[in-house]
């Protein structure tokens, strides 16, 4: 809940600050790099965050990420009312993206603690699914808002919903859930060289691999430039100006999303190999990329692009998450996770500052086009993953372990 919370604040931001830094006459460029710059943040955040929710739990540690995420909303209302409106919209999402490293990374690393191999997709399902509708269900609520009152209204509305999200983590979470300080050796075991030394190590570099790619093209690409996508092709749905217009698209994809993801959780628990269900995932998001850049004038065509999206999304991310988690040790879950958002966050800096610039200025066809392209470049690495996979189970048919062995693939 404080997942999806926190999420839905920054959501808000996606319908209306391309549209509207592009009226306050702000370069283009610059808008991507406001629309970037919670991420930028994040890069330096995240390895740090892992590393915090286990020396000071799970209370500190959210709750703390939802006030800040909450002054950083507020940073945006400044830039409607007190002039310098580049530097607002840039400092609030500089601010605003400290607070959802904290809240990313403690959230994930937590149910990874909690969970096992057995029932691993369930609980992982319900934590992503609240992380993957939270920001577009903010973009719907927020492009109605600002279609319906104004863009201040739907920024002072995601400010008082990220402030009820800190309280409830104040009054609901346990008041300590770290783990104890450990001795040199266990502090050594969380760095990056030997997290990669260890045998499980494709999965991991596959599970940071593909977040980076999801990140890049849907919560990079995709939310940031289908408001201009829409404005350039004049698709207006039930008459809905283009905030309002793409909050009813990702409606879509976020419905579609949260049917498909509970039930991708039940097959990776069920599934001998896990990887199986990234393949079709990754091919459904390039038919559903391919879609929305073939569409010129038909609604229709883009609500199905969109909900091809929505639904395999999911089925990329989840089992690779869960093979994560099968390749590293309870000690190891928040500097992996750490190392997990920050490549997701490398995509999602890159993704608006380049969606936006060559969809602006090269068009959007070719933007999406090649989206699609790479999506199908990582097929042959998901099919890699699932033969490794299938060795170590051989290997190991009761459990992964950290150490185990794999046959030479």
């Amino acid at each position: 809940m404080l997942t999806f919370i926190g999420g839905l604040g920054g959501g808000f931001a996606f319908p209306i600050l391309p549209a509207l830094g592009l009226r306050l006459g702000i370069p283009t460029l610059m808008v991507g790099m406001i629309m970037s710059a919670n991420r930028i943040t994040r890069l330096v955040c995240n390895v740090p965050a892992g590393h915090l929710i286990r020396r000071v739990g799970a209370r500190f540690t959210l709750s703390a990420a939802l006030w800040i995420e909450t002054l950083g909303v507020f940073g945006y209302t400044g830039a409607l009312r007190f002039g310098h409106p580049t530097w607002w919209l840039l400092i609030g999402r500089v601010v605003f993206g400290v607070g959802t490293a904290l809240l990313l990374v403690g959230s994930q690393a937590a149910v990874l603690a909690l969970s096992d191999k057995s029932a691993r997709g369930r609980q992982i399902s319900i934590v992503r699914v609240s992380m993957s509708i939270s920001m577009p269900a903010g973009l719907v609520i927020g492009g109605l808002l600002a279609d319906l009152y104004s863009d201040d209204v739907a920024f002072i509305a995601g400010s008082a919903i990220t402030l009820a999200g800190a309280l409830l983590a104040l009054a609901l979470l346990p008041r300590r859930t770290a783990t104890p300080a450990e001795h040199s050796e266990g502090r050594k075991r969380e760095r990056l060289t030997a997290l990669l030394s260890a045998a499980n190590w494709p999965f991991l570099v596959g599970a940071w691999a593909f977040n980076l790619l999801v990140f890049l093209s849907l919560q990079g690409i995709l939310l940031s430039t289908m408001v201009v996508l829409i404005e350039r092709r004049h698709l207006h749905p039930l008459g809905l100006r283009a905030q309002g217009a793409s909050g009813l698209i990702m409606a879509v994809l976020i419905a579609c999303s949260a049917l498909i993801a509970l039930q991708v959780g039940r097959l990776i628990d069920r599934t001998a190999l896990r990887a199986t269900l990234v393949i079709p995932g990754l091919i459904g998001l390039a038919a559903g990329f391919a879609t929305i850049a073939l569409v010129h004038s038909s609604v229709p065509l883009l609500i199905v692009g969109a909900a091809l999206i929505g639904l395999s999304a999911n089925c990329v991310n989840l089992p690779m998450l869960a093979l994560l988690a099968d390749g590293t040790s309870e000690r190891q879950y928040g500097p992996s996770v750490g190392v997990y958002q920050f490549f997701g966050d490398v995509g999602g800096t890159i993704g608006p500052i380049a969606g936006i610039e060559i969809g602006v200025h090269y068009g959007f066809e070719p933007l999406f086009l090649a989206v699609a392209a790479v999506m199908l470049l990582g097929v042959p690495a998901a099919f890699w993953i699932r033969h490794r996979e299938r060795l170590l189970n051989a290997a190991h048919p009761h459990g992964h372990r950290i150490d185990a062995d794999i046959p030479s693939a």
